[in-house]
Formats: C-alpha cells, structure tokens, sequence
C-alpha cells in the first residue's frame, strides 16, 4: 500500500494507471510466494518434525576440540574449508566441510562441534561452541601441494604434527598403495 501511495504522489501518470500497475505487480508476487510456500511446505513440516524429534531425545554428540596449533589448507575449487588441528600426543584432527569457513571467531584452538540427534539417532542440525579466540593458523597448505596428499575424511584423527603435516599424509598415502 505504502508504495502505491509514493508512486501516485511521485508519478506523473494517472493513478489508474498506478494502481493496476501494482494490482499485476502485486498479483505476480503473491502467485510466486505462494509457488515457493506449497514447494518447501514439505520441507518445512519435516524439518520442524526433525527438531521436535531432537527436542524429545535431548542428546548430542559432541567433539571437544583443544588444541595446540592448526594448519589451514587451500581450497580447491568449491569443496569447503579444511583443517588439521593439532592434538596432545602428537595427533591431527582434520575437520573439513563447507560449515567451516573463517568466521569471527572461527578456527579457534579451543572449540566444540555438537552434532543434535534425533530419536533415530540422526544429526538434525551442527553448530560449532566456539570457547577460543580466533587463531591464525600455523602454516597454509598452498592448493598445488594440497592435490598430491592424501586427504583424511571430516573427524578423523591421525599420528602427526602440524609441522610435518606434508610428509605425515604422504607416508598414509604410500602406506594405503601398499
């Protein structure tokens, strides 16, 4: 309504003309949103269900993370973040996926990934409880070097340092090959 009323007192035209304007623009809004409503109201039922699944079960897995350094590797074309978060032990945690691009206070070297499950035990939703401050990261693996490694799976943990990260995924690699 408010924009009928800038657009008769703003144009010169009649405003017949403006009002049947806004009647066609109005009307093609409506009919897209209304589009849009019936195509995701599925989506949106199953994800509230989702939820309400996870409300009823009350549980999480959860993956502290506290760790000394980290490595960033380069994205290679669209793929997502990837890092290796160096553990006590002498153990690399390497967390990967499109969630994990730099943030305000994302990578840190004190976090949490919390993955809420449903009543079938299904992740529902993953949010990251960021403890530290951002933490620039030790070392870049330029993407050149990135495509020769063997590249661990989202969670998974390895022997190694972050100083030697190249070498220690290249030995998984060659122990892989057999």
């Amino acid at each position: 309504m408010l924009l009928w009323v800038w657009t008769v007192l703003a144009s010169d035209a009649s405003w017949l003309i403006v009002t049947l304007f806004w009647c066609v623009v109005g009307g093609a809004i409506a009919l897209w949103v209304q589009r849009d409503m019936r195509e995701h109201a599925g989506d949106f039922q199953r994800m509230a269900h989702d939820l309400e699944s996870a409300l009823r079960r009350n549980a999480a897995d959860v993956y502290a993370i506290h760790a000394r350094a980290l490595a960033m590797f380069e994205e290679i074309e669209d793929e997502g973040a990837c890092y290796a978060f160096e553990l006590e032990g002498h153990r690399l945690v390497f967390i990967t996926g499109q969630e994990f691009y730099e943030g305000a206070r994302f990578p840190s070297l004190d976090f949490s990934l919390v993955y809420v499950l449903d009543e079938r035990g299904d992740t529902v939703d993953m949010f990251i409880e960021k403890r530290g401050a951002k933490t620039v990261p030790a070392r870049t693996i330029p993407a050149a070097s990135k495509r020769a490694l063997d590249l661990p799976e989202h969670l998974e943990v390895r022997p190694g340092r972050i100083d030697n990260l190249e070498a220690t995924m290249r030995s998984a690699s060659a122990d892989a090959r057999g």
